[in-house]
């Protein structure tokens, strides 16, 4: 047990450190939350975040997708060996999509090495159904080797979602994850209702992404409106109306804490596998990432400036929440120093009330 008075010294270091790197320009608001199997040991908030702000979770949504696949796995109605032609009768359908994507497994969308591209904006092609689109963009990008993290392998995760459980993405979140884990402020499509840290102005850095590859899309969102409560990331709010399984998902910090205790207290082996980083995927679990930025742990990161963390081997995690895109005319910086900062500082509290 940690004492109160560690506790509140916790609570001091984690608000010094937010303030450092708030008042360093890497983000004007956050939430950020320090735990551990228990319960919550420090939580600090800072510019316009309060407690229940939720927070565009951008790619954090990833770990949601992969926490329903799993749980498919587990009722046996597929494996992480189905291959995606047995999953989607479309790519069957496509002698290409046949031929490209054959020996593509479940597994390999998971660990980010299916061979297919990190990034391609579905959105310019707006109007064209989805099999047409991915086949579009295969043929046009080269086919990845090793470990690339795409988001298109969970694109097509989320889909498969959908069509096993015969519902949509968000009803299948609501029912099937959030419910059952009683993770309480967690959804796609929050409504103006809620208080909500907006995450960006429009979206510069996906139209210099489409102007560097050449292609063209007229519908980008004014660059002098925050965005709130729309999805940051532009397949998911253009071309999947703000609910896909790579992003999309709104949520306050303590609903990603419930999230991250439930994994790291599970005994269920699909999770304790999927938080190990795995043999042909360096710094990746399956869903999870691994690496020096997770200290004897896991987690994952979202482009918004959201993050979590947590050590199954010593009990302890980390939620942060920041809005690092929203500043209307500077650089956005990454949060990756910050977060790495948080972890060590979390480990080592850990750690510390192991040895004594």
């Amino acid at each position: 047990m940690i004492s109160e008075k560690r506790k509140a010294w916790l609570q001091q270091r984690i608000l010094d450190l937010t303030n450092r790197y708030r008042e360093a320009g890497y983000f004007p608001s956050a939430c950020i939350r320090v735990f551990d199997r228990e319960g919550t040991l420090a939580s600090v908030c800072v510019g316009e975040a309060r407690e229940d702000s939720l927070f565009d979770a951008a790619s954090l949504t990833k770990i949601a997708t992969t926490l329903q696949v799993l749980q498919l796995i587990r009722e046996g109605k597929i494996t992480l060996q189905t291959p995606l032609e047995e999953a989607f009768p479309e790519i069957g359908a496509s002698a290409y999509l046949r031929e490209r994507l054959a020996g593509v497994t479940l597994y390999r969308l998971m660990t980010h090495t299916s061979g297919i591209v990190d990034w391609y904006p579905f959105y310019s092609r707006r109007g064209e159904d989805f099999w047409t689109v991915l086949e579009y963009a295969l043929r046009h990008t080269e086919r990845t080797e090793g470990m690339v993290y795409s988001d298109l392998n969970y694109m097509l995760l989320g889909k498969l979602i959908e069509r096993i459980r015969e519902k949509p993405l968000d009803r299948c979140l609501q029912e099937d994850l959030v419910a059952p884990l009683g993770l309480g402020s967690m959804m796609y499509r929050p409504g103006k209702e809620r208080h909500i840290v907006p995450s960006s102005y429009g979206n510069p850095i996906e139209e210099e992404m489409c102007r560097e590859r050449g292609i063209g899309f007229d519908g980008f969102r004014d660059r002098n409106q925050p965005l709130i409560g729309e999805t940051n990331d532009g397949n998911c709010h253009y071309y999947f109306q703000d609910v896909c399984g790579l992003a999309g998902i709104f949520a306050d910090a303590e609903a990603w804490e419930r999230l991250c205790r439930r994994c790291m207290t599970s005994e269920d082996p699909l999770i304790a596998e999927a938080a190990r980083e795995q043999p042909t995927a360096p710094g990746r679990g399956i869903g999870f990432q691994t690496g020096a930025s997770y200290p004897h742990g896991c987690g994952h990161t979202g482009f918004t400036g959201t993050g979590i963390y947590f050590s199954r081997e010593y009990g302890v995690g980390a939620v942060s929440m920041t809005n690092r895109l929203f500043y209307r005319e500077r650089n956005q910086q990454a949060t990756g120093d910050f977060r790495r900062c948080l972890h060590e500082i979390t480990l080592a509290l850990a750690a510390e009330g192991k040895e004594a």
